[in-house]
């Protein structure tokens, strides 16, 4: 036998072929663990980092890298048992091995191993790339990978070894075979012909004890019906197995909130491709070559029921009263709400305020300071805190109190609005250990939650307000925020009301979007129609009002957690909200129309103009981004076909932000056309110089948040702060 026939007629790679002919749906699985962990997907997004440095109970180590050996086994077998089930028959052979199912996972394995190979590859690499552990915490993390993977291989191995039978213990006590009825008759001579059907030539497998044998070396132990019986139990305890693990996933829904079950997230990715596995195998065996026939009119008869009987869940905004009958949201209610009488009452309300804020700074002509934060998930949050830290501690600790309003989207409005709670309530606003609270991972409890809660089923309630409401994820991202930040933002929105009033703190304004129309919903305790002081009556209006437009649904009892979570919705992760009015709207990222919070500081600007002539000795315009704003274009690398197909899609998304620093460049100019020296801008930004990146994403690793931390001293960053000073 020639080598090269020998090689490729071995079981290992016999199976790796039939894998690229019948399972492709099996190797997609896999090539996204490559991709991910390559960082070839999701890598602007932090995916990647999720597997390389994963957190568990607030530190990276030796558990959770055990937790995801655990998990990568536990989908590792369930390859091995939907491949076995969908295509053993192929190899009758291995009916007549001792302890066939273990042979098939033995030479089933050549593509987890290369992936364990891989992995363990990049974890050194990114490690070393970091330069944050030791030797013997790499040491410790990669035997915390591989001891999890072995413990759960070892409980499988013993499992089957005491269950499943070999053809030698079936011979020994053949199987008495009746068949008493004519259906039955039929179902066996089925079976039978199955295994002979479309068997794929095989020369030599790999034993257990690492030789390589002829497959022909129990050829005296082929007895068709004894192998039958061998391939039935078999596949019986593979299924056995199978509902087992769902059991066990959907188990840990009863734990969810405990934190030591809140596994690293990573390992909840790989569990839910667990599952798509098990579902994707046992659809395909059980429909053949109807499975994608099944699947589409699957989703068509889903479709239509969650249409016709409006099935979906919607996530509700926690506070607000959902029993009440939905508001209407038309073109008449919104000109409703922005009368010329309703602008002029905000008007004269916010002039108010702004005398209260005047008389608080004992100053005649006091500065005003304007901070407008960008959106970026944690990078953004972690960011903001430390730049509003060093700003105010350049300016004495004056900073909160010459600040009149802040604006801004998603993680960066979060930052800010903790800081403004930590001068509210006269903590230490230097502290490391604030910082490091906005620091804390908030995506495990949420991958953890979509996994055993959402996906599935929602038992669990909670009360807020008055109001019963299903815990989801949205639930578990505001928990999760709250005990990260201390408690100190879980209020309703009317706990601001007469602190912002009277100027003891900056009035923060929260603005999502509505994706029904695109305008921008402002969530405030004051009234907010000025914002939509149009002179002619045609144009479209801007903006809603959320307490006047949700009067009837106490929206004063909005959690102030919901409200920054509707400005910081990211896709997937963190659920949209819908609002009870008719028809349904549905509330977006604030980013979506202005993530850096410019425009709704400029519109301030142009409504209040002659008061903040009159009343202030200067304006300035604090912005805070978390990305720069001039950079070099950069050099188109050739482009694969599947680039170029979504490459005109990819580019509008990725220039989308440059859109939007245009346009607020060009508003703030105007307003300058218009206070001349009397407003200024001071801007900061993150450049991302000591790393490649940081991820938007919910979860920062510790070269990360290094980084973050170390940009703020940045001869241009440091510049900002010297001018803002002055």
């Amino acid at each position: 036998m020639s080598i090269w026939r020998a090689f490729h007629h071995s079981f290992p790679i016999r199976l790796f072929l039939m894998h690229i002919k019948y399972n492709q749906f099996l190797l997609l699985y896999w090539f996204l663990l490559f991709a991910i962990v390559g960082g070839a997907f999701g890598s602007s997004l932090g995916i990647p980092y999720l597997f390389l440095d994963p957190i568990y109970l607030d530190k990276v180590g030796f558990w959770g890298f055990f937790i995801i050996g655990i998990s990568l086994a536990g989908f590792t077998m369930s390859f091995h048992i939907t491949s076995y089930i969908m295509d053993g028959f192929r190899f009758p052979f291995l009916g007549t091995l001792p302890k066939p199912f273990a042979h098939f996972c033995l030479n089933n394995s050549l593509i987890p191993l290369a992936f364990l190979i891989y992995y363990i590859v990049k974890i050194s690499q990114y490690q070393n790339y970091a330069a944050l552990y030791s030797t013997n915490e790499k040491l410790l993390s990669l035997s915390g990978l591989i001891l999890g993977m072995s413990v759960m291989f070892f409980l499988f191995f013993v499992y089957f070894t005491s269950t499943n039978k070999d053809i030698k213990r079936v011979l020994k006590r053949p199987p008495s075979i009746n068949y008493p009825t004519s259906k039955q008759k039929r179902n066996a001579f089925r079976r039978l012909r199955k295994l002979k059907r479309k068997p794929i030539r095989c020369l030599n497998y790999l034993s257990l004890k690492g030789r390589f044998h002829s497959t022909k070396r129990f050829e005296k132990n082929y007895d068709r019906i004894a192998i039958l019986g061998i391939f039935r139990q078999n596949q019986s305890n593979a299924i056995f197995i199978e509902v087992l693990l769902l059991a066990s996933i959907f188990s840990l829904g009863l734990l969810q909130n405990t934190p030591i079950f809140q596994i690293p997230a990573a390992a909840s990715s790989v569990l839910l491709l667990t599952i798509i596995v098990m579902t994707s195998g046992a659809l395909s065996y059980w429909l053949r070559s109807w499975v994608i026939s099944a699947v589409l009119l699957l989703l068509v008869i889903s479709n239509v029921l969650f249409t016709q009987y409006d099935l979906g869940f919607q996530y509700p905004a926690y506070g607000l009263d959902y029993a009440t009958e939905p508001t209407p949201y038309n073109l008449k209610q919104l000109k409703d709400l922005s009368t010329p009488l309703a602008v002029q009452n905000a008007k004269g309300y916010w002039l108010e305020m702004l005398e209260n804020w005047r008389a608080k700074t004992d100053e005649e002509k006091p500065e005003m300071i304007l901070i407008a934060v960008s959106g970026g998930g944690q990078r953004s949050a972690l960011w903001t805190t430390h730049v509003l830290q060093q700003a105010d501690s350049l300016l004495g600790g004056r900073l909160m109190d010459k600040t009149f309003m802040i604006t801004g989207a998603s993680g960066g409005l979060i930052g800010a609005a903790f800081y403004r709670d930590l001068y509210w309530k006269n903590k230490n606003r230097l502290d490391k250990r604030h910082l490091a609270s906005v620091g804390k991972e908030l995506l495990n409890p949420l991958i953890f939650k979509l996994l055993v809660n959402d996906i599935f089923f929602k038992l669990q309630s909670f009360e807020y307000a008055g109001q019963s409401y299903k815990k989801e994820r949205g639930y578990t991202f505001e928990e999760e925020l709250s005990s990260n930040l201390e408690e100190t933002l879980d209020h309703p929105i009317s706990e601001y009301l007469q602190p912002e009033f009277r100027g003891e703190i900056p009035v923060l304004l929260v603005s999502p979007l509505i994706t029904n129309d695109g305008r921008k919903l402002y969530i405030s305790p004051h009234p907010m129609a000025f914002m939509n002081d149009v002179s002619d009556h045609n144009a479209s209006l801007p903006s809603v009002d959320f307490r006047a437009l949700l009067k009837k649904h106490q929206p004063d009892s909005l959690r102030f957690l919901t409200a920054l979570r509707m400005s910081a919705t990211f896709p997937y992760v963190v659920p949209t909200i819908s609002l009870p009015t008719n028809p349904p709207i549905q509330i977006a990222d604030a980013g979506i129309s202005d993530n850096y919070g410019i425009s709704d500081a400029l519109i301030f600007l142009q409504v209040f103009k002659e008061w903040l002539m009159e009343n202030t000795s200067r304006v300035t315009l604090f912005t805070i981004r978390d990305s720069p704003k001039l950079e070099e274009l950069k050099v188109d690398k050739p482009q694969n076909i599947l680039q170029q197909l979504f490459s005109p899609i990819q580019s509008v998304y990725k220039s989308w932000d440059k859109v939007q620093s245009i346009k607020n460049d060009q508003w703030y100019h105007l307003s300058r056309e218009i206070f001349g020296d009397h407003l200024r801008r001071v801007e900061i930004e993150y450049k991302n110089l000591p790393l490649e990146s940081v991820s938007l994403n919910w979860r920062l690793t510790e070269a990360e948040k290094w980084s973050l931390k170390q940009a703020i001293g940045s001869d241009f960053n440091q510049k900002a702060l010297q001018k803002l000073n002055r």
